[in-house]
């Protein structure tokens, strides 16, 4: 499993923390999920992830993360504009 863990991959796994953080932080109340630090992880730990997968493609993983980014964008602008 390791002998071809290479920097992108390394990238994947950053990014799953990232997102698993901030969701942790959510759920132990560290963290405001109507606040745009919340969305930033998310699009953070996806676009990490989404680099991650430009090299190793995986439809299902890749529409998860593009929702993501989605989500997370929709949820910044909506903050930024007051909503």
């Amino acid at each position: 499993m390791f002998d071809d863990f290479t920097f992108i991959d390394a990238l994947g796994v950053l990014g799953s923390l990232v997102i698993a953080g901030a969701y942790l932080a959510v759920s132990r109340s560290w963290v405001d999920a109507t606040r745009p630090v919340f969305n930033l992880l998310n699009l953070g730990g996806a676009i990490l992830i989404l680099l991650s997968l430009y090299y190793r493609p995986n439809a299902g993983a890749i529409l998860i993360e593009v929702l993501w980014v989605a989500i997370a964008l929709y949820s910044l602008v909506r903050f930024a504009l007051g909503r």
